[in-house]
């Protein structure tokens, strides 16, 4: 399914602002820890999955 058309975009919502500041987002959570609640749920999976990608110090999913 693609998703871009069903919500009438052409890219997702914040692809140039991640691109933008992927260095700095990356040594941001590297040197952090992060508990996310609802790590279960769609949403929270998808924050788990993008906290995961930039190898956090620490993280705990509940």
């Amino acid at each position: 399914m693609n998703f871009l058309n069903l919500l009438k975009r052409e890219k997702y919502l914040f692809v140039d602002d991640i691109s933008n500041h992927n260095e700095e987002l990356n040594e941001i959570v590297s040197k952090s820890s992060f508990l996310v609640l609802g790590g279960a749920g769609s949403i929270g999976q998808a924050v788990t999955k993008e906290i995961f990608k930039r190898s956090p110090k620490k993280l705990t999913c509940c």
